[in-house]
């Protein structure tokens, strides 16, 4: 028969083992221990039958929230992952499409330039010299109409 306990609603060590599982440290009879104040060594739990129940109880929660913790990492990365490779797919995606404007924005002004439009082009872009030398340093304007803001 065990002994009589100074607590016997077991409330500190209850309180133990609520904060063993709320910072994720491992519960054992001996973290236990280390940690109540009128309990010395992990047999004062093993041998007596409540505390050792309480004991299991708060190890098999321990091995439910861990694995649910688990589970969530594990999908975290998943979700992770698939979001990346979404962002990084929209930046190809804007890069083909970037590509296909410059090169369909050096077609028009070359289509422009053969049927003699190359002055006009000139005034348009002397007027919008910033927008010209953007296009230019992307490769999107042709060198003739760079530098001609006089």
């Amino acid at each position: 028969m065990a002994r009589r306990t100074l607590d016997p609603s077991h409330t500190e060590l209850i309180s133990v083992l609520e904060g063993l599982l709320s910072r994720n440290e491992d519960v054992t009879a001996r973290a236990v221990t280390r940690l109540h104040t009128s309990i010395r060594d992990a047999s004062g739990i093993t041998r007596h039958p409540e505390r050792r129940q309480l004991l299991e109880q708060y190890q098999a929660r321990q091995k439910q929230l861990r694995k649910v913790l688990g589970q969530v990492q594990k999908s975290g990365t998943a979700v992770a992952a698939d979001k990346l490779g979404q962002a990084l797919e929209r930046v190809r995606e804007l890069e083909s499409n970037e590509a296909a404007r410059i090169a369909s924005h050096l077609a028009m002004i070359h289509a422009v330039a053969e049927i003699g439009g190359t002055a006009k082009l000139q005034r348009f872009y002397k007027q919008y010299a910033d927008i010209r030398d953007r296009l230019a340093r992307e490769g999107s304007l042709s060198p003739t109409f760079v530098g001609n803001d006089q």
